[in-house]
């Protein structure tokens, strides 16, 4: 159910996925964590998956924007999809970082902040 939740949406930069179906086209599943891209500038205002690796701003956790709640086909590019903000979420679904399914503690402190409102069950 989606009562009481909040979506908002958000441009991601098809180069920062890396998930291919068996055509070799690139996707991205409902439940990724998303965070915003900070540099290079020309990539600013995008997002990718959240990922404590990358040094491009998605690895910086005041930057996390919510969780993708879009299948989205990404063989074309670019494309927007809509972000859970605020609402529950079962933690079986979330795939944040190399975390699949099974999230440490500090991440569900993450999904809520000042800004979103998720709640990990």
């Amino acid at each position: 159910s989606t009562q009481g939740a909040q979506f908002d949406s958000y441009t991601i930069d098809a180069d920062q996925v890396s998930t291919v179906d068996s055509d070799s086209e690139k996707y991205l599943n409902k439940g990724v964590v998303l965070a915003k891209i900070t540099s290079p500038a020309a990539a600013s205002g995008l997002v990718g998956p959240y990922d404590p690796t990358a040094s491009d701003g998605r690895q910086l956790s005041y930057g996390i924007v919510g969780i993708n709640d879009t299948f989205a086909d990404l063989s074309e590019g670019d494309v927007e999809v809509g972000v859970l903000v605020t609402g529950t979420v079962k933690e079986s679904q979330i795939i944040m970082g190399a975390a699949d399914g099974a999230l440490p503690p500090t991440y569900k402190e993450l999904l809520r902040t000042a800004t979103l409102d998720i709640l990990v069950k």
